[in-house]
């Protein structure tokens, strides 16, 4: 470019805040290096410098950092973090006419295409070519200049810059509440009190819906709830079934199922609690992010017709965002509560990361957020995680119980995927890589909990059939000892009875086929659908129903009304 309007010439050097797939966090020197702002030679048309003045630490961030991926986005060099901020322009290229030099903006992080169905169609958070910085391979904000696109920059006059960096999780919130279509007088649940869902909340409250009831597990971030948003009813979630866990949130509301419920934590449990809550025709709305593939109470969905709608960033919400704070509809100064210098962004993310410090916001050059996911609590906190993780999947198994599984394969559910999380959360902090990994971990946890329930209806056939007993445990016991102690007694008896089964068949074919004469009907039938289920043909539910039908009877739960 050939000129350039520039406020002062930078001195500082650029740095940047960086992880990498290793797990590492530093704060190094960054893209566009100084000397190239100075010069303002780096600038292509249409973009400025922006100087950052103010940067949040999203749970994206600290996600990124600890496990090195979100779904399949992942970190596989060295990464810069951040995307939201507010600056200065220092610099403008002569292309740009909308902004000039001393201009105070909020940072859209996004540049689309322009080209595809999404950006023609004005959904442009659906682009297929998206770069959303912070978003590997993207470099994010958290440094101390910026080039990007005028487009993106939005002015935000005499807003303050940490103001104007909250204008990204206030559009995320805002998104949720354009599409949710929340009403005067609705009865709105708010489930996770973190930061987009004390967003969430605050917008709730001044779109009219009342009540509002927000839920979290943590008593603090509840209390704190109540201090930003005084008439908002809390609830605590307490270990139990997701139905009986909804029939608390409705008791919370005295009584009044929720028209809407606002899911901003991603997690199974509280998605499959709001959706047992929701009235009849109501919508759950999900803006958090959970994992790859999450299971839900599909019958409830259906039998209530309760809309199940999801949420991806957002489009066309900065304008909006800023005429709520600037004038005063939104109130968002109460959610900063910890502020550092860029030169501190390590101390920073371990504040962001460690929910003992009640950090919801930190800003000054920096700011830092609580994290919403568990996945990012310090190791201090491991052992309430992972009895949260056993509690959400026992709520989920309990629900499927049922729908006509025994009682017996939905407790052994449960313990096989916490189990495998365990697994996949160590693989996690290995590196960025094994992400991979972890997903595939993740992704057959269904499969060993289905075939494991399978099993044990099987089992139980085959028992009741033979008017057998169950060995005890103790048996159990001793059996397994002795396999650890010495594993090639199994492979010789093993061997020993392949032989002996061969040399019998061998020996009375007849008699053989004399017992496949005088199979009964009811016999012929549970052959005929265990047969089906290996080919695939029947879930585990229809294979249950079925076995019913041809006079198997397993335990059962009692029905919904």
């Amino acid at each position: 470019m050939s000129q350039t309007a520039t406020i002062v010439k930078p001195t500082k050097a650029n740095i940047g805040i960086f992880t990498n797939p290793k797990h590492d966090l530093w704060i190094s020197e960054a893209e566009p290096t100084v000397e190239s702002v100075q010069k303002g030679n780096d600038l292509k048309p249409g973009e400025v410098t922006i100087a950052i003045k103010s940067t949040g630490i999203c749970g994206s961030d600290v996600h990124f950092w600890h496990a090195g991926c979100i779904g399949p986005m992942i970190v596989e060099g060295d990464h810069i973090l951040g995307h939201e901020s507010a600056g200065q322009i220092i610099a403008v290229h002569p292309s740009v006419t909308s902004l000039k030099v001393g201009d105070r903006v909020a940072i859209e992080p996004n540049v689309i295409c322009n080209e595809c169905e999404p950006c023609l169609t004005g959904r442009y958070n659906g682009c297929e070519r998206v770069e959303f910085l912070s978003t590997p391979p993207v470099a994010g904000l958290l440094r101390r200049y910026v080039n990007h696109p005028a487009t993106w920059c939005y002015k935000i006059g005499d807003m303050s810059y940490e103001n104007g960096a909250m204008l990204e999780p206030l559009s995320v919130a805002l998104a949720g509440m354009q599409r949710s279509g929340i009403k005067l007088g609705d009865p709105v649940l708010v489930c996770g009190a973190g930061p987009i869902g004390l967003i969430t909340l605050l917008c709730c409250k001044a779109a009219g819906a009342c009540p509002i009831v927000i839920t979290d597990i943590d008593e603090g971030r509840l209390k704190f709830a109540k201090e930003v948003c005084p008439s908002a009813i809390t609830h605590k979630v307490e270990r139990m079934s997701a139905e009986d866990s909804a029939k608390a949130i409705v008791a919370s509301f005295g009584g009044i199922e929720p028209a809407v419920a606002m899911e901003c934590t991603g997690v199974e449990s509280s998605i499959a609690s709001a959706i047992w809550a929701t009235k009849f025709g109501g919508k759950v709305f999900v803006i958090g992010v959970g994992k790859n593939e999450l299971n839900f109470p599909f019958m409830r969905c259906s039998t209530r017709e309760i809309d199940l709608v999801f949420q991806y960033r957002y489009c066309n919400t900065w304008p909006r965002a800023i005429r709520l704070v600037e004038n005063g509809v939104i109130d968002l100064s109460k959610l900063v509560t910890h502020r550092f210098k860029l030169e501190d962004a390590i101390e920073a993310f371990k504040t962001a990361a460690d929910p003992k410090t009640g950090a919801i916001k930190s800003w000054g050059r920096i700011a830092a957020r609580r994290f919403e996911s568990t996945a990012t609590k310090t190791a201090a906190d491991t052992a309430k995680q992972s009895a949260s993780k056993v509690s959400a999947s026992a709520s989920e198994y309990a629900s499927k119980a049922q729908e006509g599984l025994s009682k017996v394969s939905s407790a052994a559910g449960p313990a096989i995927a916490g189990a495998a999380k365990g697994v996949a959360t160590s693989l996690s902090r290995v590196g960025g890589r094994t992400a991979k990994v972890v997903g595939f971990v993740e992704s057959h946890i269904p499969t060993v909990v289905y075939y494991s329930k399978v099993g044990a209806e099987v089992a139980k056939i085959v028992f009741r059939g033979q008017k057998m007993s169950p060995p005890s445990i103790e048996t159990f016991q001793s059996y397994f000892q002795n396999i650890w102690k010495n594993p090639r007694s199994l492979l010789q008896n093993l061997s020993q009875t392949a032989s002996q089964t061969a040399s019998q068949t061998a020996q009375q074919p007849a008699s053989i086929l004399a017992r496949v004469q005088n199979l009964s009907r009811a016999e012929l039938a549970a052959g005929g659908v265990i047969l089906a289920e290996c080919l695939g043909f029947f879930t585990v539910g229809e294979m249950i129903g079925r076995f019913k039908i041809v006079g198997y009877h397993g335990e059962t739960a009692s029905p919904h009304h």
